[in-house]
């Protein structure tokens, strides 16, 4: 073949730029750190290394995520830690106050100090960081409670994404904090009449007689009522002879309820009662006994006679009237709702649903309203919401209204600085009763359902009042369970808020192997994402030689070629 001046000319330019194209490429290659600069130089290793650089930044979102929800469950660790410092303060000072020793200045100074610590509880419980309200479940921007202790977040927790589809919750929301439940408590109640010998301080034994207790060789008719755990209520008559002890009393008591259901025992001659089923918040007690001349009353409410259960006033405080009893979910499903037995009331939920019986239909209340008495029909369709538009529609004013709290409470209120609502009661009219809004039943020592301010408050006031003991006949605070009982209740408190810390420490633990982990992770794509796109700097360098070589190479032969020439062989 014959080989022209312009054919070895054009392989020239050819050769030439790929031996510098590819001088380009590896010399790109050494001073860049990568093997690609371009997708289409490279398919396979362009989409690994997109692949892998998604995987990078998700796991670098992951790890933010987790180190900041690491820093605000570490604040609710620290805050906390002082929560369980000041309910020991609280707890301490309470079991002062229990000695039976102290001056009336001294109960003025604990009393003081008391609130101090509750008012600095509540300041703990507004704590925040950056912002954000640690203690408001997800509605990190509402300060979770005002001065008194009411709550304004809600239940919700918040979660941190810490991989695809592995969330964590970060938070404790107040409403568990403050208002939680404790499914292995038992209720335990109280009288608040003490049973003491005839003429005598002294509090009787189980062996008292009745007829040592009053004086008298009559027989006496005993009156029970209540509810028992289940939410049933009843209401029985036993007419025990004055012979008979008070261990018969309160084994005529544990028989409406059920023995194997429930402890009745005698504690400074106070009847306690106490549901041997866990995490009920129902059981309720009202004992009275009359004979032909005397009565003995174990439970008693303000102005409030001692036949009297369910048919009671509600309680005033300012512009508020509110009930004891909460409207309680008694079966298990509830028009719908994500509500089970057990959980308070909410607006929808179905009036049938608050009650053991099968239906309403046919059934009433009676809502007195400053002397007026109303009756409101019953059936089955009303939920507690239509309940309440007709106690609004009885009220008939712009000033004054009922609602429903997030405790399952009715509430009435006066609005403005009104007094439309001067007296009021709600209460059922069948015997015995279907619904129990405001008894006059046993004080609460204990119970599954806690209320952390509500029981800073009551030992507040038992101190405040010097009431070791509770103490029906004190027309102020006859509903005070006393100072004594009052520890029993801060002790439940402690270990729901000890046991909520416990959770903190593993939340944080969780975030921690979390944060390691997919540090970890990132680690391993960044090197196998190098082992894929970057540049081994040894092996370019020799190529480089190579190329470099090889085209200095083509350059002395070209220039050799080029000296050649027909006329030189001539």
């Amino acid at each position: 073949m014959r080989v022209t001046q312009n054919r070895f000319y054009n392989t020239f330019i050819t050769d030439q730029s790929k031996i510098k194209e590819q001088l380009d490429t590896v010399n790109r290659q050494i001073s860049s750190g990568m093997k690609i600069k371009y997708g289409y130089e490279d398919v396979s290793v362009f989409a690994d290394t997109l692949r892998l650089d998604y995987e990078e930044n998700a796991l670098d979102q992951s790890i933010n995520i987790s180190k900041d929800a690491e820093n605000f469950i570490n604040n609710t660790d620290s805050v906390m830690f002082q929560m369980t410092d000041t309910l020991t303060r609280f707890k301490t000072l309470l079991i002062q106050s229990a000695n039976g020793t102290n001056s009336e200045n001294n109960y003025f100074a604990l009393a003081n100090e008391l609130k101090s610590l509750k008012e600095h509880m509540i300041n703990l419980g507004n704590s925040s960081i950056n912002g954000r309200f640690l203690f408001s479940g997800s509605a990190l921007d509402v300060k979770p409670l005002d001065e008194h202790g009411n709550y304004y977040g809600n239940n919700d927790t918040i979660k941190a994404v810490i991989s695809e589809d592995v969330e964590i919750p970060y938070n404790i929301p107040g409403e568990e904090l403050f208002f939680g439940e404790d499914a292995n408590m038992n209720r335990k109640v109280t009288t608040n009449i003490p049973l003491t010998r005839l003429n005598s301080d002294e509090a009787v034994t189980l062996n008292t007689t009745i007829s040592e207790l009053r004086g008298t060789n009559e027989d006496y008719t005993f009156t029970i009522q209540g509810r028992k755990s289940d939410g049933s209520t009843f209401n029985n008559s036993v007419v025990l002879t004055s012979d008979k002890t008070v261990q018969d009393i309160l084994n005529t008591v544990a028989d409406q309820f059920g023995r194997d259901l429930v402890d009745v025992s005698l504690s400074n001659g106070y009847i306690q009662v106490t549901d041997k089923f866990q995490g009920s918040s129902l059981l309720d007690l009202h004992l009275y006994a009359e004979s032909n001349s005397d009565t003995i009353e174990f439970v008693k409410s303000a102005n409030v006679g001692a036949d009297v259960y369910h048919k009671v006033p509600f309680s005033a405080k300012g512009s508020i009237f509110s009930g004891n009893i909460p409207l309680t979910v008694m079966k298990d499903t509830t028009n719908g709702t994500n509500l089970v037995r057990g959980d308070f009331a909410q607006t929808n939920t179905l009036l049938t649903d608050l009650t053991t019986t099968s239906s309403i239909d046919g059934k009433s209340l009676t809502l007195e309203l400053n002397g007026n008495t109303n009756t409101i029909n019953l059936d089955d369709t009303m939920t507690v919401q239509n309940l309440l538009d007709t106690i609004n529609t009885t009220i008939n004013s712009q000033d004054a209204r009922a609602f429903l709290d997030d405790r399952g409470h009715i509430i009435f209120e006066n609005l403005n600085g009104s007094d439309v609502i001067t007296e009021v009661a709600l209460y059922s009219n069948s015997t015995p009763p279907d619904f129990l809004f405001n008894t006059n039943g046993t004080l609460t020592i204990d119970d599954p359902k806690h209320d952390l301010f509500s029981a800073l408050d009551e030992a507040i006031e038992a101190v405040e009042n010097g009431m070791i003991y509770p103490d029906g006949t004190n027309l102020v605070n006859p509903r005070n369970p006393g100072i004594e009982n009052a520890i029993e209740r801060i002790n439940h408190v402690f270990d729901h808020v000890a046991k909520e810390h416990t959770k903190v420490g593993a939340i944080s633990q969780s975030l921690n192997y979390s944060i390691e982990r997919n540090e970890m992770l990132k680690s391993n794509v960044q090197i196998l994402r190098s082992d894929i796109l970057d540049t081994d700097i040894a092996e370019a360098t020799m190529k480089l030689n190579q190329l470099s070589l090889n085209f200095q190479a083509m350059l002395a032969s070209v220039a050799k070629i080029q000296n050649l020439s027909l006329v030189k062989y001539m």
